[in-house]
This record gives structure tokens, C-alpha cells and sequence, in this order.
């Protein structure tokens, strides 16, 4: 299928304000995406069979989305995942953050990024489209100081990739960390517990009470070691009486030892599908597949993380059709930086200065086996 891409509106905020819904297509993918909350609303890839199928948790209508989800493929920022004792402290000045998760800061605090409305700009190509999504973050949203002008473009290509590409740039040193919240299901079965999946690294971030130690520990063989293909319900009663009741985990990627100048994410020089020069170069972060439909997914980044998540909170959800969910219907990999960051120099940083350029890159290649 040559590369197209549609808009169509999805409808007004209270205010008035017009909300547009774009399909991306390019090669057996199609891919929605509302300008509220920069929200992936669909991902339809081919099964074995050649049938085109939905592999994500979303909602139809943008009423529902403002009713709230729990992140349905947004974007989320500025900081993605955790942040504890209530903000950080950034050249001398503590920031504080609003706890609105469970105690602690979770995914860019009571009005992230999944809840502003983005222009959009369209970008034809030979063998991708892309829809890139901007807003200028103000200085003080959410308690993080800067003027934040950020830059999120999708992509599909011909050969069935879905690429998000991450940018920012900022007036006053501050911290960044975003990232994408999509739910996958590439099964026909409702649940993803006979998934499997593989992760290539042997280390991951150490948390109590879901915020890290500050360790990078070794997965010793035991139910967080994913270095194999695994199924995923395969060691979940371990973690049943984990404060995270199941999978809720930072994998530091093999990369992420790396000095910011040498990691994956340094510019490459080359352009990404989307035009944006200086591409990050992108590393294995994780591989899932469901044999019941033959679908894969693959996933690589240029993020020194990627947090996999395992649906543990999604009981009282609601699905695509009106469904309400138990539990484990989807899982998340979001590549990103580790949870909680500003509280911890000894990670990799998400402090971004000015003259500085945010530039990361995710991709989601697909396929059948």
C-alpha cells in the first residue's frame, strides 16, 4: 500500500477547541492518531493469515479520552514514569511536583503531556508518512521550570515500521524524559499472558515500592530474566505479592553504560524516515510474539531503558468495545530513561540545558512467523 494519510475530526474540547484524528497507512500497517494527548487511538497490523487486526487497548470517542484512561498510547512527559519526594532539586532550586500517583509524581503530574491538544503536521514521503505533533510546554507546567518546545513525529513505512521520534528544546535547564504508553495485544486471546517475550539484557533497575534503589542488579535467572523467549505468565505468581502485583520494571539496556556522546542516542548524521536530520541510532530493547496469530513485534531504541509493564492495573478499565477489564489484557514497553532520574545523579541524566537538543527514537518493526 503506498503511503497515505488521512485526517479526519474527532471532535471539541469544552472550550471549543477542534480535535483532529489522522490514519496513517504504509505498507500492511495503519495507524490512528488523535492531536489530543498526541494518543495512538489504533495500530492495525496482519495476522499470519494475512488479516489485518487491532493490537492495542484504546477508546473510540474523544469524550471517553477526557473522561480518562490510563494512558492509552499518549505521549507522556515531561517526565515519564516516577518521581519521588515530591520534585528534585536542579542546580541548587528544588521543584516541587505534584503527587499524583499513589504518593509519588507518575507520568508528568495532574496534567501531563497526554492532555493537551497538539498541531499537527503532515509529511508525505516514497516510503513513509509521518504526522509530526508540537506544543510549546510553559515555563512552570506541572512545577518543571523552562519554556519546553517539544516536537513528537509518528511514522509508518512501507516496510512496517512504526517510529515515534521524540524532540525537545528548552529556555532554562530542566528535565525531560517522554515517552510513548501504548498497549499491545498481539493476540486473538484477551489476555497476554501466553505472549512471549524477550528482552536482551541481563540487568535491570532495582525498585522497592515501585521507585528505585538507585542499583542496577542482575536478573540471576529468576522471573525477571526475559533474556530468553519466555511467556510472560509463566513466573507472574511470583510476583503476586509484589507491591507492583506483577511486571512494573525498568531494564537498564545493554547501551546504557555508555557515555551520552557514545550511546545509541548521539546523532547518527543520517535523516530518519520522517526528514529529521540526525537520527539517534537505535539498539534492541525487546521482541514479543503471539503464536496463536503468528504476529511479532520487534523493538528498538536509542533510550538506555525499557520499562515493561504487564497490565497489573487494569482491572475496572475499560476496553475498545465498552469491556470492562480484569487485569492483564495488554502489556506496555516504553523505552525511556530510568524511573525517578532527577533523584538519582548516578543515572544516565534527563537534565537538558539550553542550546541543548532532546532527540530520541523508539521503533516498532512488525512482522509474521
Amino acid at each position: 500500500m503506498s503511503p497515505a494519510i488521512r485526517q479526519d475530526d474527532f471532535g471539541r474540547l469544552p472550550d471549543g477547541t477542534a480535535v483532529s484524528l489522522y490514519t496513517l497507512t504504509a505498507g500492511d500497517i495503519s495507524v490512528g492518531v488523535s492531536t489530543y494527548g498526541a494518543v495512538v487511538t489504533s495500530v492495525r497490523v496482519p495476522d499470519r493469515d494475512g488479516l489485518r487486526g487491532e493490537v492495542t487497548l484504546a477508546r473510540n470517542t474523544l469524550e471517553e479520552y477526557l473522561a480518562g484512561t490510563p494512558y492509552y498510547g499518549a505521549l507522556v512527559g515531561r517526565v515519564c514514569n516516577r518521581v519521588s519526594g515530591g520534585g528534585f532539586e536542579l542546580d541548587g532550586t528544588f521543584f516541587s511536583l505534584a503527587a499524583n500517583g499513589g504518593g509519588v509524581h507518575l507520568h508528568g503530574g495532574v496534567r501531563g503531556f497526554n492532555a493537551f491538544v497538539y498541531d499537527a503536521e503532515e509529511i508525505d514521503g516514497d516510503a513513509a508518512v509521518s504526522l509530526r505533533l508540537s506544543r510549546v510546554s510553559a515555563d512552570g507546567e506541572e512545577g518543571y521550570p523552562g519554556e519546553l518546545a517539544v516536537e513528537h513525529t509518528i511514522t509508518v513505512t512501507d516496510d512496517n515500521r512504526l517510529l515515534f521520534t521524540f524532540a525537545a528544546q528548552t529556555d532554562k535547564p530542566t528535565v525531560v524524559n517522554l515517552t510513548n504508553h501504548c498497549y499491545w495485544n498481539l493476540s486473538a486471546k484477551s489476555k497476554i499472558l501466553e505472549h512471549e517475550l524477550r528482552i536482551p539484557t541481563t540487568e535491570i533497575v532495582a525498585a522497592q515500592g515501585s521507585l528505585p534503589t538507585g542499583r542496577i542488579v542482575p536478573v540471576h535467572n529468576g522471573p525477571f530474566d526475559f533474556t530468553e523467549w519466555k511467556r510472560i505468565g509463566r513466573d507472574l505468581a511470583a510476583l503476586d505479592d509484589t507491591a507492583e502485583g506483577g511486571y512494573d520494571n525498568s531494564y537498564a539496556l545493554d547501551h546504557a553504560h555508555a557515555t551520552p556522546a557514545a550511546r545509541p542516542g548521539a546523532a547518527s548524521g543520517d535523516a530518519d524516515p520522517s526528514g529529521i536530520p540526525g537520527a539517534p541510532q537505535l539498539s534492541a530493547a525487546a521482541d514479543v510474539r503471539a503464536h496463536d496469530t503468528g504476529r511479532r513485534m520487534t523493538v528498538r531504541t536509542s533510550y538506555p531503558a525499557v520499562h515493561f509493564y504487564s497490565g497489573n492495573h487494569l482491572p475496572g478499565e475499560i476496553g475498545r468495545t465498552g469491556e470492562t477489564l480484569s487485569g492483564r489484557e495488554a502489556l506496555c514497553l516504553e523505552c525511556q530513561y530510568y524511573p525517578d532520574t532527577p533523584n538519582h545523579p548516578e543515572f544516565p541524566s534527563v537534565v537538558l540545558r539550553p542550546g541543548e537538543h532532546y532527540l530520541e527514537q523508539t521503533e516498532h518493526r512488525f512482522s509474521t512467523f
